[in-house]
């Protein structure tokens, strides 16, 4: 018969070998949740990812958008640009402004413009010139290094002449300070320089403006 520490052995054997199952078990079950953790993890990742990209893939599409817009400086619901409409106060403050900031006289600009812009367009096409605005950007150029004008400065005198015009229209009411504002933030380059050679068409054509 076994004595009692050889039972005591026998039974700490046994526990021992019992409690190995459980450990594999416990260590499954450690590896089980690990895994299905880090599953979870990853796919809330990739979740996030995509949402990311397609957000990122549509503003593209939102931004195109607003530039077409916004090259037609803000236009309404009929595809015009505002000043399309505008009166005749708008042209002449504009015309005004604009020889002013350049140092010369209204007429000085008109001859210039007659000379070099509509001298090179048919016949045909004076009563309703179409002018594009490479043409607008080259004269206005041109103009103002005849006149010792930076680039910068030529802006900045366009600028500001756009802006006189639209406060003329603001002091008659055709237009609120916000409408204004919001019309001048909408113009880019291009528009300025086709408000500019508009003006001095209209005053060419004999037109009221």
């Amino acid at each position: 018969m076994l004595n009692n520490e050889e039972q005591a052995k026998e039974g700490k054997i046994a526990n021992i070998l019992q409690q190995k199952p459980q450990r594999r078990a416990d260590l499954r079950l450690k590896f089980f949740l690990l895994l299905l953790g880090v599953i979870v993890i990853l796919s809330s990742g990739l979740v996030v990812a995509w949402r990311v990209y397609t957000t990122n893939s549509a503003s593209p599409s939102r931004t195109q958008n607003n530039g077409s817009t916004n090259k037609k400086g803000s236009s309404n619901s009929s595809g015009e640009a505002p000043w399309e409409n505008y009166p005749a106060v708008y042209w002449q403050t504009l015309r005004a402004q604009f020889a002013q900031g350049l140092h010369m006289t209204e007429q000085q600009v008109r001859d210039n413009f007659h000379s070099t812009v509509l001298a090179t367009q048919t016949p045909a096409g004076h009563g309703g010139a179409e002018i594009s605005s490479p043409q607008a950007t080259k004269w206005l150029n041109d103009l103002a290094q005849a006149q010792g004008i930076s680039q910068e400065q030529l802006h900045a005198i366009e600028v500001a002449a756009v802006q006189q015009a639209h406060a003329a229209l603001v002091q008659q009411h055709v237009l609120t300070q916000q409408q204004a504002d919001q019309t001048i933030r909408g113009m880019n380059q291009d528009d300025m320089n086709m408000n500019i050679m508009e003006a001095f068409l209209r005053s060419s054509q004999g037109k009221k403006s």
